[in-house]
């Protein structure tokens, strides 16, 4: 169980990581037999431990009852332990506690206690073939959505920015006739249809971002972009719903509608969107590039080069984009003390397991394999990270930026606090 959390800390992108790979983990696992013998226990905040530790013994005799004798046994075995393991508990966080128990796809039984980023509203006792994550997986969600909106003459372009993920939900081009050089009645003329075609047009984005930002996607504040004139004239509409004109952030002067439009609105306003995910990320790439195109010698990259500049203490930041899910695993054979390594992809983990449970030791061919010790590589490197004095940060890659760090990068790389070497 992670340190308890002070009242609005917030989960660093290391411990979001670690908690979205571990329900990853819950969500592949099943009973070994497919029976409902999986224990899901969800305790919310304020509840005492001896009223669960009763109840748990309680369902403990009930599972005497269960027709299927392995079922029972089963679930005996879970509660079992769960009751050993709650002796080092020694009260329910001010979220409370998830815990997911019982006999899994390798035949062995597993143990997982999770303190939820936000309180458990729900108290559950459930037996089931799968582990039920639902309610700790929706929090994996961040909640504030903010509203990106440009709007011009030419058209208009409505996003929304959430966690570390920025999505245009509208690109909308207008119908709005261009300046006319027509002289005499005729110009007069063009201007005043040209003037209430444009009205229009902002009556039809104001209903657009009514819709999109308070029915389809309820945003908490909206950030308003485009030419000079174009944003006041559209702020002045009437169409614009009250409650989203008491959301509007900040102004500011954007040349272009569309996605390269948006991204000029995203770097103007970092400052009033400095606590999303998403600008911290965007942030850190940019120092990152900033250091290799200037050719600072105060960037790497690569597992190997990192790991070494964390060696020698020289890194101020590691970046690891999220897909970056390595599991390395020391096997050994209980029979004649055999070992080895063997690496895989943190989805693929749980079908490994299986397979290895059928597994010969390749030494003696006797005796099974089984898992002694397991490191996620990104928690291998924030461990090195911490023990030197250097910050972890895990990038997504719901936007550009992280997938160029995955895809350019192999999806590791540091900053450092001195020069080690040339080259990377």
């Amino acid at each position: 169980m992670s340190k308890q959390r002070e009242n609005g800390e917030k989960r660093s992108s290391v411990e979001r990581y670690i908690l979205k790979h571990e329900i990853e983990k819950l969500e592949a696992k099943r009973s070994f037999n497919m029976s409902t013998s999986l224990v899901t226990l969800y305790i919310p905040p304020g509840t005492r431990l001896p009223d669960i530790t009763s109840q748990l013994k309680d369902e403990y005799g009930t599972a005497t009852n269960i027709k299927d004798k392995s079922t029972g046994k089963a679930v005996q075995s879970a509660i079992s332990s769960i009751l050993s393991r709650m002796k080092n508990v020694t009260k329910v966080g001010e979220n409370g506690l998830a815990i997911f128990c019982g006999i899994t796809q390798g035949n062995k039984v597993e143990f997982f206690l999770i303190e939820p980023p936000d309180p458990i509203s729900i108290k559950l006792y459930l037996c089931d073939h799968v582990f039920h994550i639902d309610h700790i997986k929706d929090m994996l969600e961040s909640k504030t959505r903010y509203g990106l909106a440009l709007v011009a003459r030419g058209g208009a372009t409505l996003a929304i920015v959430q966690g570390p993920r920025l999505d245009i939900i509208r690109d909308e081009d207008s119908h709005v006739p261009g300046k006319h050089k027509m002289g005499g009645q005729s110009q007069a003329r063009f201007q005043r249809l040209t003037e209430e075609a444009a009205q229009r047009w902002y009556g039809k984005v104001s209903e657009m971002m009514n819709k999109v930002y308070l029915e389809d996607f309820p945003v908490e504040a909206i950030i308003v972009g485009g030419p000079a004139l174009s944003k006041t004239e559209f702020l002045e509409s009437k169409d614009i719903d009250y409650r989203l004109r008491d959301k509007v952030l900040g102004i500011y002067d954007v040349g272009y509608t569309g996605e390269i439009g948006i991204r000029e609105l995203l770097d103007k306003a970092k400052d009033k969107l400095a606590d999303f995910e998403l600008v911290q990320e965007r942030l850190l790439m940019q120092t990152f590039m900033e250091h290799l195109g200037k050719d600072t010698g105060l960037a790497t990259y690569g597992e190997k080069h990192v790991k070494e500049a964390l060696e020698k203490a020289a890194v101020e930041t590691v970046l690891v984009s999220e897909d970056v899910d390595r599991v390395n695993m020391e096997l050994r054979c209980d029979g004649c003390d055999y070992s080895t390594t063997e690496s895989v992809k943190t989805k693929e983990y749980n079908n490994f397991s299986k397979e290895l449970s059928d597994r010969k030791c390749p030494e003696c061919s006797e005796t099974k394999m089984f898992i002694e010790k397991e490191t996620d590589l990104i928690t291998e490197l924030n461990e090195l990270a911490e023990n030197t004095g250097a910050q972890l940060e895990v990038i997504s890659t719901a936007h550009e930026d992280g997938s160029m760090l995955y895809g350019a990068f192999g999806g590791i790389a540091a900053m450092l606090r001195y020069k080690l070497y040339d080259g990377y």
